[in-house]
């Protein structure tokens, strides 16, 4: 294993241990949402990255990339959603205005 692959997926692990900190640290909701979705999708790409720069060109490389591009897609769309639903909730309960 290569010093840039460790780099990168010991960076990506401590990126994601420090996002999940992010999210008991805030009180609000929508706080805790950005800081898990922003970290979170940076880690991934550390770790997929090592990875991929770990196996090389391959076809295990290529999957884990398509992954990546998955994960981007589904991540950012999932804590849309939620944050969405979330201020849908508040306002018909009169807590947001």
């Amino acid at each position: 294993m290569s010093t840039v692959t460790s780099v990168l997926l010991i960076v990506g692990v401590i990126t994601a241990l420090i996002g999940t900190m992010g999210c008991f640290r805030f009180d609000n909701f929508l706080a805790r949402t950005h800081a898990v979705s922003v970290v979170d999708t940076f880690s991934t790409l550390l770790i997929i990255l090592g990875l991929v720069l770990h196996y090389g060109l391959s076809l295990l490389s290529l999957k884990l990339l398509l992954i990546l591009v998955f994960l981007y897609i589904t991540g950012s769309t999932a804590i849309h959603a939620l944050t969405q639903a979330f201020l849908k909730h508040s306002e018909n309960k009169g807590e947001i205005k």
